[in-house]
């Protein structure tokens, strides 16, 4: 396991604008919010188990912030949403909005293809790169002067194909399976246009990040018969050779600590309420079940849904950790590491000291590291 120490960003700065105006008024809910889990935490450890509470704590912020601000992730508050990268069109040849999978309303599910120019003949391998949003928001646009725009020039520069795929999202009518299904698909939708695009179906891989490190994890460890989607494209395998997981969850119950069941509200207060309420609340969108009255169904629902449930099946993989990330534990990546290990599969856990989730903090240098680790490792299980 590697531990890099890097070094925050310097801060900008600030104009006062608009949108530093709405982001004090977010950074004045972020505040009570601490002030919620601060006074949820006291008096949850009066009445429950230390240390079920303890882990429902330090976790709280994830619940919290993906429904009750409609943001992904807390530590992304701080800045304003990125611009869709202009390099990305200049340095490679894009097609984009292709599409490669149906809706739960029938609208078109798609993708963007990212190849080096010129490539008329040779045979690409492919990297499918899966977003973030906590499973509910987030897209398959690549955001400009970002790692992630640096890691798919530097793979197209290595004459690789990137697709940037969007999948469903989750709501409080569209659970799981339908993510993973998509993902999965997308994969198959590779070997079925392998000919058209001149893909190297012998050559294929997963990159993902927070939620879709889950899914990436996920969709690379089960097997072709499970998660099926489109029935037309079920005759294409979906295996891939290996896959690399920024931040994922790998497990679910452990990350929104099903275990616990129905919360006691009661002795709580009323911010607490709130939180219990919005815990809930993202169990049931991804799960389809309520919490409270069918805890054994989630908790057993949430085992087929996480990575770390498939690790004997596993394919090669890197992963990227922050410690100092509030949304996803770098626990999860620990453990997750540690049974592929113990499983002699290949793995490497990268821990990035400080790091926030998505790395938001991290400096150029380091970021820069990371991205090379990431194309390294890519390039190492071409066969």
């Amino acid at each position: 396991m590697k531990n890099y120490t890097f070094q925050r960003k310097a801060q900008e700065p600030k104009k006062r604008t608009i949108i530093e105006a709405k982001k004090n008024d977010e950074l004045k809910k972020h505040q009570i919010l601490l002030n919620i889990i601060s006074n949820g935490r006291l008096v949850m450890k009066l009445h429950m188990d230390r240390n079920i509470i303890y882990k429902f704590s330090a976790n709280l912020f994830f619940v919290i912030y993906t429904f009750l601000f409609s943001l992904s992730f807390a530590q992304m508050m701080e800045q304003p949403k990125a611009l869709k990268s202009f390099l990305l069109p200049e340095k490679t040849t894009v097609s984009e909005n292709i599409s490669y999978a149906t809706g739960v309303n029938g609208e078109a599910v798609t993708l963007d293809l990212y190849k080096p120019k010129n490539s008329f003949h040779e045979k690409l391998p492919v990297v499918i790169y899966i977003h973030g949003g906590g499973w509910t928001e987030g897209d398959k646009a690549i955001p400009e002067n970002s790692y992630l725009e640096n890691t798919i020039i530097k793979l197209v520069e290595k004459k690789y194909a990137v697709i940037s795929i969007n999948y469903t999202l989750i709501n409080e009518n569209v659970h799981f399976p339908k993510p993973i299904e998509d993902c999965k698909d997308a994969i198959r939708w590779v070997r079925k246009n392998a000919a058209k695009y001149n893909f190297d179906t012998n050559n294929i891989g997963l990159f993902g990040c927070s939620a879709g490190g889950h899914l990436s994890l996920l969709a690379a460890y089960t097997n072709d018969n499970e998660f099926v989607g489109n029935p037309e494209l079920s005759q294409y395998s979906a295996k891939v050779n290996y896959v690399v997981d920024q931040f994922g969850p790998t497990d679910l119950n452990k990350l929104l600590f099903t275990s616990v069941g129905k919360l006691p509200g009661a002795v709580l207060g009323l911010n607490a309420k709130q939180a219990i309420e919005i815990r809930k609340k993202i169990i049931g969108e991804i799960s389809g079940f309520d919490i409270n009255m069918d805890k054994r169904k989630t908790v057993d629902y949430f085992k087929t849904i996480s990575a770390i449930s498939y690790v004997r099946n596993a394919v090669p993989t890197l992963i990227q950790h922050g410690n100092g990330d509030e949304i996803v534990p770098v626990k999860q990546s620990k453990e997750l590491h540690n049974k592929l290990d113990k499983l002699n599969i290949q793995s490497f856990l990268t821990v990035v000291e400080g790091g926030v989730h998505g790395f938001r903090t991290t400096d150029q240098k380091s970021l820069d590291k990371i991205v090379d680790e990431v194309v390294r490792f890519i390039v190492s299980q071409k066969k």
